[in-house]
């Protein structure tokens, strides 16, 4: 068997005691998880991760070159600051052994905060550069981020909206 399966197999059996652990411990609530492979999964979270650098990083340029001027950058700060909650959200839920089994709640906050805040991201910076009548290149890398993070997180979003039902008692 290869490492990646190996370790794939080894997640899942430490999702699958965390499960006995919450239903011995009486944890109340509905859980859910992806029905999408693992292989896929893995794969757009890579590029869900890749769009979300691009975009706090280009954000962090744009912003340090240009400053605060017009109400667009303060709502494409409050867009960059949901994205790094999301994820920072996901990673805190990887660490607690919750982001394959998260109540609706957890997939609200980590999954849908970073789709949707990457879509306003992308979206924010179009504006930008129709508005400011200029292309820079750290506003292109904005857009390109921020609907790579949309594109690449939708799939797994969505996935866990038609997930499998885990029902904890």
């Amino acid at each position: 068997m290869s490492k990646i399966k190996e370790i794939l197999h080894e997640k899942r059996k430490i999702t699958e005691d965390h499960i006995k652990q919450l239903q011995q411990k009486g944890k109340n609530g509905v859980r859910y998880t992806a029905m999408m492979p693992d292989i896929p999964f893995m794969i757009l979270g890579l590029l869900s991760d890749i769009g979300w650098i691009i975009h706090l990083a280009a954000g962090i340029v744009y912003f340090c070159r240009n400053g605060f001027h017009h109400v667009t950058d303060y709502i494409a700060l409050i867009a960059l600051a949901a994205v790094i909650f999301g994820v920072a959200y996901i990673i805190y839920l990887n660490k607690i052994h919750e982001k394959e089994i998260a109540t609706r709640l957890q997939k609200n906050l980590s999954f849908g905060v970073t789709v949707y805040s990457g879509l306003a991201g992308a979206v924010i910076g179009i504006f930008q550069i129709a508005l400011y009548a200029g292309v820079s290149s750290e506003l292109v890398w904005l857009v390109i981020g921020g609907l790579l993070n949309f594109v690449s997180c939708l799939p797994i979003y969505l996935s866990f909206k038609k997930g499998i039902f885990y029902g904890v008692k």
